[in-house]
């Protein structure tokens, strides 16, 4: 498994923990920021997978 990919996922593990926030504690600002940090690291593996 590629470094790439395993930024991927952490990026979609830390989307799901947003809505986990989200949904169970009632906190907007941490489920928008977790969101926000998934997605820049998702974004992060994409841009290292479409490299090479």
């Amino acid at each position: 498994m590629s470094f790439a990919r395993i930024l991927q996922i952490i990026g979609i593990i830390f989307a799901l923990d947003a809505l986990y926030f989200g949904i169970a504690k009632d906190s907007m600002k941490i489920e928008v920021l977790l969101l926000f940090v998934g997605g820049v690291i998702f974004y992060v593996g994409r841009m290292i997978e479409k490299r090479k």
